[in-house]
């Protein structure tokens, strides 16, 4: 894999995943309300899964190439940002699971 193109992946990566990043703060804030809108906050983090989703297709198809690979930076990089943005939406569904429970 050429270089140009294993950048090309990582930009892919970080965009979406500050996409999916974007939606989990816009649910956050939805989820601060007093009246807060269950339809709109599960809008935004099924998004944020969505754009997760597509930040892994790019990067199975940089580890397709993985026994050619050259380090790359940016794609350890967009790596990093990919976990820490999953690691975010697996929190906040948790979290507002668990506030679930409580209310019952």
């Amino acid at each position: 894999m050429k270089d140009a193109e294993l950048n090309q992946i990582s930009m892919t990566m970080l965009s979406q995943a500050g996409k999916a990043k974007k939606n989990i703060q816009e649910a956050l804030v939805v989820m601060e309300q007093s009246e807060a809108d269950a339809d709109r906050v599960a809008e935004y983090l099924g998004n944020a899964h969505e754009a997760l989703v597509e930040a892994h297709k790019a990067q199975n198809r940089a580890i397709k190439h993985s026994d050619t690979l050259t380090y790359s930076l940016l794609f350890t990089h967009a790596q990093d940002t990919l976990m820490n943005t999953e690691e975010g939406l697996f929190l906040v569904q948790h979290f507002i699971k668990i506030i679930n429970n409580k209310l019952k």
